[in-house]
């Protein structure tokens, strides 16, 4: 026998290991490849109403409701400006703009106010009111502003002085500014915005040949009791604090100076800081005079605002991974341990509006879950007031793409704040179940490939076995990408040309049509290989089988077996003729269903490949599933089952309520099937996930792809021989799984692996150490395995599938020279010369050629394995008495200078006879019988160390027998037997005693004096029973099969021309 293999044209993926199995189911796979279809009409139409039969539509009991996500990424809010009852800002989800009371929390959209004009300010007016300003104004443009009621929505439009610039408000003031030209000086006035406005004051105060810089106040840098304002004197910025009853300006000193300081004004501090300080500088607000004080700041902080004496500044996540933004710290002017008041600060809080009493509003907080702007105000003597001002609900996330598979809903959201993929259990058993949510730790591309132009969403197919297949586009290039757990890598690969859509996945392989050119391509991720391409086709894969569409001949389905490198097509290994008159657009498939459509409003069916018939259902967007079609009736608003699980299809039934959307197709969007699982799933119109039980039976699992070592070598040291292992996908989840190994001559068990529940893209792994579960080893030879399992909540198992193994080098079986566990046999012709017989399954012997010299005076014994290797051994005893061992090595070769040898000892031409029955005395080891001259019958009992104990007499009276035969084991006890044929050919056994010896001997035949050898060959028709074999004188060679009660059954001729050898053994 040749050396044990095993095959995989598989790549590893995912870590698991696989080779092309049954790509047409298997169970009907003798059926499907066999017969080519021939042409069904579509004579069987799913039926009129059959209420008896009809099943209910999807039951509430029956289903899960998986509530929408909510987004990671928290509800965004800019907070605009303060007043001193509320503030205006402008929330996501919600139209124009909000004005929020502090006191009740009582949020109303503002009257009137849809939009503001880009980049405009817009400031709380100030003296104790909620009255806003805004510039440019919202209808007259820029020499304008408005004055806004934000509770009323009453709006007035004030025009500014003649060349003079909105940049602010203080103290229920308006600031305008007028640049500079070169004819005249900077200038500014506070306006008094009411209706019977005062006349303007002019700002005073400035130091000689200063000119007024035009910028806006900064928002930290006002309150009802003045502003900070920045002026330009001998090329330097300096700043004074404007008081807004007088429009007096006064000078602060010179150390606060330089472009682009960031201004803090505070009941009683006015502070500033700027690009390169290490510190916060500040001064006393009623004493300019008292000199500049600094508080350290750490290099990462940025001050925000500053409350008494609390500086809050942001500073730098420390949390890992995260991207919700900075922390807001509060610092303490005295020197104290700073402490965290908000985890995260959204972006807009880098410029917080302040309310004219100092307050503060920032946004921010841990997460989503407790988003707010929160509102900080100064307390005397004490750290600053803290509350939420508005709380800011999650936003729920945006369902782009859906697919079920196996037990796992993927849904397709901006959860992150990104497109992202999230997956879920939702169980295997009838009923669906929700298990907890996870993302996938490899996001998705921003660039990925919507399903429809100018729509956000995303179409995912399921199936392959690195994960769910989009596709990806980026500077023109399109890319197929998979997505699956942590634990597997995905694939992106490069497509040849742009655009286009995933049409079908298998475990090995994805099926993409192209956008630009019209090119289909035939891909095999595991080697980011495009293995053909081909104009755009209807197809449909299940796992290595490829259905297609033939455009020349409407109605004719063909399959094809994939392999990584089909760059051409294959032979069909099955032609289908559905009978349809058209060239089918669309194709699914099961193992034992394919679906095709030759387009909307156009002939659609199913053919059944088990029954070989076919029959039509309703067109429209459809999912095959297990014995069902699902369809949108998007004229309907429903999603409608058709059950043809029997053969038969029953009529069209109401499933769920789905109105139709914007998409022509929302297949894998808005619902989908799992076609491996039997549960289906569809977004209602408040973006929840149903999740619900089919209705249909499940059908049995079948295998798909697998991958089956050939057998096991126990013996070996080498890892990948001394284990059995086998991989099955199979075409739906299962709780548990058990595999049955037994000899196959015996049927008897000798080891049970069992699993619990595989699904997902796991493959049952079964794996046998080639033992016993007591340890020993089982003989050589060939062993059945069993598949079953249990599906769907049953107690009794399916059976799966089976097949056979070879257990190698195992205990040794008798008159097996090599390791695959069949008879051999050693033939030495009249010249010495000594072929090689080894038996074959269908039980005879083939020659394995000549193989060695032995001469004709030598006597050879096959007597097992006496050194306890494993291997059978050969005695031989020459001419002189020499009685030598020559060690077998797992062939049948036996050649004085090949095969190591020691001698036994010498003498041993006392015996005319020696022969072995295998273990004679239970012991475990192969024993040796020797007859001498004068008839007695010696037990030599083997140590298994290549040697034999004294010997022991076990018979006598023995010369009158023309042939003694050790032939093992003939009635199943355990114990080798002995046959004996006298002078007058009778043939007669004796059954061995489990103590060296034998009890009385029973006739069994006669006529045997017409044989010339008789050989006890062991069990050459592999029933499990040990044979013999026998020699005429015309050279025929005879097999005797034993019955497994001491006897054997008619002879059978086996061979002729084996009168060319002196001996047989």
């Amino acid at each position: 026998m040749g050396a044990l293999t095993r095959t995989s044209t598989e790549p590893l993926r995912g870590g698991r290991r696989r080779r092309g199995g049954a790509g047409l189911a298997a169970g009907a796979a003798a059926t499907i490849l066999a017969v080519a279809g021939t042409a069904i009409p579509l004579a069987v139409a799913a039926p009129p109403a059959q209420a008896a039969q009809m099943a209910t539509a999807a039951d509430s009991s029956q289903e899960v409701v998986i509530p929408p996500a909510d987004r990671a990424t928290p509800r965004v809010d800019t907070p605009l400006a303060v007043g001193s009852t509320g503030f205006l800002h402008q929330q996501e989800g919600r139209d124009g703009y909000t004005w929020t009371d502090f006191a009740s929390g009582t949020s109303t959209q503002v009257p009137g106010l849809k939009t503001l004009p880009a980049n405009a300010l817009v400031r709380p007016v100030g003296a104790g009111g909620d009255l806003l300003a805004i510039s440019p104004s919202l209808a007259r443009g820029a020499t304008w502003y408005t004055l806004l009621d934000p509770h009323t929505g009453e709006r007035r439009d004030v025009q500014l002085p003649a060349r003079y610039t909105f940049r602010g408000t203080v103290d229920g003031k308006v600031l305008a500014l007028e640049s500079a030209t070169s004819t005249t000086s900077s200038a500014g006035v506070l306006l008094d915005p009411g209706a019977d406005a005062a006349q303007p004051l002019h700002i005073t105060g400035l130091p000689a040949g200063a000119q007024l810089n035009s910028l806006s106040l900064q928002q930290q840098a006002t309150d009802d009791r003045g502003a900070v304002i920045s002026f330009r004197q001998d090329g330097a910025y300096r700043y004074g604090l404007l008081d807004p009853t007088t429009a007096v300006i006064t000078p602060l000193p010179e150390a606060m100076s330089g472009e682009g300081l960031n201004i803090l004004l505070s009941a009683d501090r006015i502070a500033w800081w700027g690009h390169g300080y290490a510190s916060l500088r500040w001064l006393p607000r009623g004493d300019f005079s008292s000199g500049t004080q600094e508080f350290p700041l750490p290099d990462d902080a940025y001050p925000l605002a500053l409350l008494g004496d609390t500086l809050l500044t942001s500073a730098p996540d420390t949390t890992s991974g995260t991207t919700l933004g900075r922390r807001l710290t509060a610092r303490s002017l005295d020197g104290a341990e700073p402490t965290t008041v908000l985890d995260h600060l959204a972006l807009v809080s880098d410029s917080p509006p302040q309310a004219a009493d100092g307050s503060t509003l920032f946004v921010g907080g841990t997460g989503s879950g407790d988003w707010a702007v929160h509102r900080f105000t100064a307390r005397p003597e004490e750290t600053p007031a803290h509350e939420v001002a508005q709380p800011l609900p999650p936003v729920t996330a945006k369902l782009l793409g859906l697919s079920l598979y196996r037990g796992t809903l993927d849904r397709v959201d901006s959860t992150e704040g990104k497109i992202s993929i999230h997956q879920q259990d939702i169980g295997i058993g009838p009923v669906p179940v929700a298990g907890a949510a996870e993302p996938l730790p490899v996001g998705m591309p921003t660039s990925t490939v919507r399903c429809a132009t100018g729509e956000d969403c995303v179409r995912i197919v399921e199936g392959n076995g690195y994960g769910v297949s989009f596709l990806s586009e980026t500077g023109g290039r399109t890319y197929l990408e998979t997505r699956v757990d942590p634990y597997t890598s995905h694939v992106q690969m490069q497509l040849p040309g742009s655009g286009g859509e995933v049409r079908d996945a298998s475990p090995s392989y994805v099926v993409v049509d192209g956008g630009s050119p019209k090119t289909q391509y035939l891909i095999y991720p595991g080697y980011s290989k495009v293995i053909r391409s081909r104009p755009v086709q209807a197809a449909a894969l299940w796992y290595s089988t490829l259905w297609s569409a033939t455009p020349a001949n409407p109605g004719t389905l063909t399959a094809e077996r994939l392999t990584s490198d089909a760059t051409t097509p294959a032979k069909p290994v099955r032609t289908v003729r559905t009978g349809a008159t058209c060239v089918p657009t669309e194709l699914q498939a099961t193992a034992r269903w394919l679906y095709w459509s030759c387009g909307a409003d156009k002939q659609a069916g199913v053919y059944d490949l088990t029954n070989n018939r076919g029959f039509t259902v309703p067109s429209g967007p459809a999912m095959l599933g297990d014995g069902y079609v699902i369809r949108h009736d998007r004229a309907a608003g429903e999603l409608k089952l058709t059950d043809f699980h029997t053969g038969s299809p029953l009529a069209e039934r109401f499933f769920a309520a789905l109105p139709a959307g914007t998409l022509a197709d929302d297949r894998r969007i808005t619902w989908t099937v799992d076609k491996y699982s039997g549960h289906v799933a569809y977004v209602d119109a408040d973006r929840r996930v149903h999740v619900a039980a089919d209705g249909v039976p499940d059908s049995a699992p079948v295998r798909g792809e697998e991958y089956i070592a050939d057998g096991v070598a126990p013996r070996t040291t080498s890892s990948y021989y001394s284990t059995w292992t086998a991989s099955f996908e199979l075409s739906r989840p299962v709780d548990s799984w058990e595999v049955d190994i037994a000899q196959k001559a015996t049927g008897r068990r000798v080891a049970t692996l069992r699993g619990g529940a595989v699904r997902g893209r796991d493959a049952i792994g079964a794996s046998w150490n080639g033992r016993e579960p007591n340890g020993a080893l089982p003989p050589s030879g060939t062993y059945t395995w069993q598949l079953t399992a249990r599906v769907g909540g049953g107690t009794a198992p399916v059976r799966v599938g089976s097949g056979t193994l070879q257990v190698m080098c195992g205990a040794l079986p008798t008159h097996v020279y090599d390791c695959d566990g069949f008879p051999d046999m050693v033939a030495v012709r009249k010249d010495g010369r000594t072929d090689s017989w080894e038996g074959h399954p269908q039980g005879h012997l083939y020659n394995r050629s000549y193989t060695a010299d032995w001469p004709t005076s030598s006597t050879l014994v096959p007597v097992g394995d006496i050194n306890g290797d494993g291997y059978a051994d050969m005695l031989v005893r020459n001419s002189t008495g020499e009685l030598r061992a020559y060690w077998g090595f797992g062939q049948v070769y036996f050649a004085r200078g090949t095969n190591k040898s020691t001698v036994i000892g010498k003498g041993w031409n006392t015996y005319n006879l020696l022969t072995s029955s295998g273990d004679l005395n239970r012991d475990g080891r192969s024993d040796l019988l020797t007859r001498d001259r004068s008839g007695a019958l010696w037990f030599h009992a083997g140590t298994g160390k290549g040697t034999f104990k004294s010997r022991v007499r076990v018979g006598t009276g023995l010369s009158g027998y023309t042939a003694l035969v050790g032939v093992g084991d003939l009635n199943g006890d355990g114990t080798g037997d002995l046959l004996g044929r006298d002078k007058a050919g009778s043939l007669y056994r004796w059954y061995g005693n489990g103590r060296g010896g034998f009890g009385g001997r029973v006739k069994i035949a006669s006529g045997f004096n017409t044989y010339n050898a008789l050989v006890g060959v062991g069990d050459l028709t592999q029933d499990g029973r040990n044979d013999l074999l026998t020699r005429d004188t015309a050279g025929n060679l005879y097999r005797w099969a034993g019955n497994g009660k001491g006897g054997f059954g008619g002879r059978v001729k086996i061979g002729s021309g084996w009168g060319v050898y002196k001996a047989l053994y």
